[in-house]
């Protein structure tokens, strides 16, 4: 997606929202990312087959707007990781 039609979405919207609602829906939404981060930081990625790692793949998906890569298989040295 262009991140130009994004910006002119997101001003857009910010536009019709009256000031405070929006300032308070930001400061929530920071709020959330920064708890998200700080979790993904400090909870070491669980097993795929375990049941943590869904709730675990929701939070590093807000923490960082992407999603994890599971596939790592080797390290910057080249040597195979279990």
């Amino acid at each position: 997606m262009d991140s130009d039609l994004v910006m002119q979405c997101f001003q857009y919207l910010l536009g019709v929202i009256p000031g405070d609602i929006a300032g308070n829906m930001i400061a929530v939404v920071t709020t959330i990312v920064t708890i998200c981060t700080l979790i993904v930081r400090f909870w070491k990625m669980p097993a795929t087959t375990s049941k943590g790692y869904k709730l675990w793949k929701v939070i590093h998906t807000l923490a960082s707007f992407k999603t994890p890569s599971v596939s790592k298989t080797e390290n910057k040295d080249g040597q195979k990781i279990n």
